[in-house]
């Protein structure tokens, strides 16, 4: 490699690395500020880090649209958002678009798309995601219906910190849940 491109490709780094980092810090002023109830100060950082390609700062703000908080309740909004944080690998943001979808908040409903949402969340680790897989499972909405895969993702929930109920855990429970 000729020195004067080696040389070119450091300041190049160092300026994207430099944007990570003042992306993270406005996202975590966003969210010190979300839960001082200062929803002005938190919509401004996470649209600070948002723009810069934060998927966790989009997914805040997210929630705030589709919670009404600071701004209009706007599901279209927070389901663009969530599509671009999901596309970005966050699970959260996976998870909500997915019940977005499975109940046609801000999109069409798509109940397909929605279990493949929160599925590829519960396959990456998100407990919350893992619990509605489960039930997706039981009831037999966006997938086909299997008591045993929903036991298994209720127990990889509880495994994983959910407090999924004792009564869930059993067939019976789950049957009771969704005949």
């Amino acid at each position: 490699m000729k020195a004067s491109l080696r040389y070119a490709i450091i300041p190049a780094l160092f300026l994207l690395l430099s944007g990570c980092v003042v992306s993270t810090m406005s996202e975590r002023q966003g969210t010190r500020a979300y839960l001082e109830k200062d929803y002005a100060t938190a919509r401004m950082k996470y649209e600070e880090a948002a723009a810069e390609g934060n998927a966790q700062a989009m997914y805040h703000l997210a929630v705030m649209y589709a919670q009404g908080q600071g701004v209009a309740q706007d599901y279209a909004e927070a389901a663009r958002l969530l599509e671009r944080s999901a596309d970005l690998g966050q699970d959260d943001a996976r998870l909500m678009l997915g019940l977005f979808h499975l109940y046609g908040d801000g999109v069409p409903r798509d109940v397909n798309r929605g279990a493949a949402l929160v599925r590829a969340a519960a396959e990456d680790g998100n407990d919350t995601a893992m619990y509605y897989l489960g039930n997706l499972y039981a009831a037999g909405l966006g997938v086909e219906k299997d008591l045993d895969k929903g036991l298994y993702w209720m127990g990889k929930a509880r495994d994983a910190g959910f407090p999924v109920k004792d009564k869930l855990l059993t067939r019976d429970g789950l049957a009771a849940l969704y005949p």
